[in-house]
């Protein structure tokens, strides 16, 4: 999105005949209002300003302000920073790390599907992630999701390869994805 606001104010500049020339790109992303300032010096080179509900920022937390990637602890810090700067208070709750060793035993889901019945247990995986707007360096992130078990012998889960990011990810993130699994598995085998 900031690239593409940038080009869009790099092509007025180079269409504009004043002597000092400027230009301003603004757009709205879930509500909040974005611009991009854009200026030449007399060296020639191009200035860009930045601003987030009217509200100067480098371009680095801007990023990292419309970064959609949930379990970024950058951009989550950055994101929580904003809301305290703005006033708005978040609930948060102190999250304990568990161990993923033993939880399985305490928090199992049976899911049944076309008379087939299986148990999803909670997992833990490291994934590599990369920041879909750039904002920050590769990092290494835990995510939760399923693990399915018919008898006590595994069936499915673990990680796949997103084809949009070809990044791993957890195969079924959510219960429900796993319910769909299993009824789609078990459709096949019918």
């Amino acid at each position: 999105m900031i690239e593409q606001m940038e080009a869009q104010a790099r092509l007025q500049l180079a269409e504009s005949t004043a002597a000092k020339p400027r230009a301003c790109i603004t757009a709205v992303h879930k509500g909040h209002a974005i611009e991009i300032h854009a200026r030449v010096l007399g060296t020639g080179k191009e200035l860009f300003g930045y601003s987030y509900d009217g509200i100067r920022l480098e371009r680095s937390v801007l990023l990292q302000l419309l970064c959609t990637e949930t379990v970024c602890p950058q951009c989550q810090r950055t994101q929580a920073n904003w809301n305290a700067f703005r006033g708005i208070s978040s609930v948060t709750r102190r999250s304990v790390q568990q161990s993923y060793q033993f939880k399985h035993l305490v928090e199992e889901v049976a899911i049944e599907a076309a008379g087939r019945r299986c148990t999803a247990r909670p997992a833990a995986f490291q994934c590599r992630i990369t920041c879909p707007v750039k904002a920050h360096a590769p990092a290494v992130v835990r995510k939760t999701g399923w693990d399915l078990f018919e008898g006590n012998r595994y069936v499915a889960g673990g990680l796949v390869t997103n084809p949009e990011t070809l990044e791993q990810e957890p195969a079924l993130p959510t219960i429900d994805a796993a319910a769909a699994w299993l009824a789609s598995a078990s459709n096949e085998l019918h």
